[in-house]
């Protein structure tokens, strides 16, 4: 299945930058967040371009699109469309139901939660958005973010994000009750998790990275710094 519109009102968005991507200088160079890539002539920088935006913005999951330039060549695929810049780490990307609304802001790093009755999950944060699914009485959810002005919190199962649930059915989980929580306050972005090839001088690098829309311009998420680098 196509990815391209699972997200499409998240990648319009006009998100506030997370202040962890990779700064290309106005001249963008999607293998930038490997060793190997950010050595890329521009030329070959500029190949890459057109395969690494089909995959991010219309290709299926795990639809490889191949480039070649004067001196590098490799292929890149989409993953998972996902929703960043809501958690500490920029890499930390949860997949959302399609659809999910992200007009709002949050404040982050709220903190584990549990059921205090079975709970609608939703699109948006209102009753007047689609009920996705229904939790029941002692789950434990954590808290991605909390609408500002409104009583409903962006919630998290399992490492996915399954939507909007009521603040009244929710109650700190046990032993956190003390715990100090809440983040700076952010907009959502609409990412992309892709895995890329590239082969230049003789070395190879296969990584796996994601990719953020911020306003309307795909930036690319330093990866950990202790990810491994595996050159071949």
């Amino acid at each position: 299945m196509r990815l391209a519109a699972v997200f499409t009102a998240a990648f319009t968005l006009s998100a506030c930058a997370g202040g962890s991507g990779l700064d290309f200088g106005g001249s963008e160079n999607y293998a930038a967040a490997s060793v190997l890539g950010a050595a890329l002539p521009t030329q070959d920088a500029r190949a890459l371009q057109p395969a690494f935006l089909q995959a991010v913005e219309k290709g299926g999951d795990g639809e490889r699109f191949d480039w070649r330039g004067p001196a590098a060549f490799g292929w890149v695929k989409g993953r998972a469309a996902c929703i960043g810049n809501l958690k500490p780490d920029p890499t930390d990307c949860p997949a959302a139901p399609a659809g999910l609304s992200l007009d709002e802001t949050f404040e982050t790093e709220q903190g584990l939660y549990a059921l205090t009755r079975n709970a609608n999950v939703r699109l948006g944060p209102s009753t007047d958005f689609p009920v996705l699914e229904q939790l029941v009485s002692g789950t434990g959810v954590n808290a991605i973010g909390k609408v500002v002005g409104k009583p409903w919190m962006l919630g998290e199962t399992d490492g996915r994000i399954v939507g909007y649930i009521h603040e009244s059915l929710m109650v700190k989980a046990p032993g956190t009750e003390l715990d100090l929580a809440g983040g700076p306050r952010r907009k959502a972005t609409g990412c992309r998790k892709y895995e890329q090839r590239i082969s230049f001088e003789g070395r190879s690098d296969l990584w796996d990275g994601v990719a953020c829309n911020e306003d309307g311009r795909w930036v690319l998420k330093a990866r950990p710094e202790d990810d491994p680098v595996k050159l071949f």
